[in-house]
């Protein structure tokens, strides 16, 4: 119980510091509770109950708490996991499938969340006519869905261990792909493999495969 002493705004800081010190077994009656229909988005569905709930500034920090909480329970589960800020997937696979202590991220491309638009352009129009395109442009976009995506289950690119990388023109492209690539992994040095395909599902000239630890 709280001193009637206390002014509004330590009031507001005490629920703060009562939320991130909150036990595991609440997080874990949650979860019981509700955690297995919302899977792809309880982490911030929670948190944003409970950011309203408190309001003002002191609820945005109160709903990140809360929902980091909820998500690495969540998240601390083997199975499927649907990245909110991910890209659209194209099939029926998750953006990331975590057995033990790995993540397994499906084959992403360049594609903007939200718009499903090509940065640096697709590399053929509708009519299936080749366009020119900017690989070094769709490269920084795979690599960032593939950080948007880990960083929301918690993990990161520095976490990476193994990537597996498709070309659709390795002649055109490998050197400029290269640069761009180790500006990102030169330091982390994940094992890798590098090979030219025919075509991939949607107009994009690069598609990431990827393994990570949870």
């Amino acid at each position: 119980m709280m001193s009637e002493d206390l002014s509004p705004e330590e009031k507001r800081m005490r629920i703060v510091e009562e939320i991130a010190s909150a036990p595991a077994e609440a997080v874990d009656k949650l979860y019981d509770e509700i955690g297995a229909s919302l899977v792809s988005s309880a982490g911030s569905a929670i948190g944003a109950a409970a950011g309203v709930a408190v309001g003002g500034p002191v609820g945005g920090i109160v709903g990140g708490i809360v929902g980091k909480k909820a998500a690495g329970k969540l998240t601390s589960e083997d199975g499927p996991f649907i990245a909110e800020g991910g890209p659209t997937a194209v099939g029926a696979y998750p953006h990331v499938h975590r057995a033990g202590g790995l993540l397994f991220v499906s084959g992403m491309g360049p594609r903007t969340p939200g718009t499903n638009e090509i940065p640096g352009g697709p590399i053929r129009d509708s009519d299936g006519s080749p366009l020119d395109y900017d690989i070094e442009a769709q490269t920084h976009s795979v690599i960032n869905n593939v950080k948007v995506i880990l960083e929301e289950y918690g993990s990161s690119l520095e976490s990476v261990v193994d990537i597996l990388v498709f070309l659709v023109d390795m002649d055109r492209d490998f050197e400029l792909y290269n640069k761009v690539y180790a500006s990102y992994f030169s330091e982390i040095l994940p094992a890798r493999t590098t090979v030219s395909v025919d075509a991939l599902p949607t107009a994009i000239a690069i598609e990431l495969k990827v393994v990570a630890r949870a």
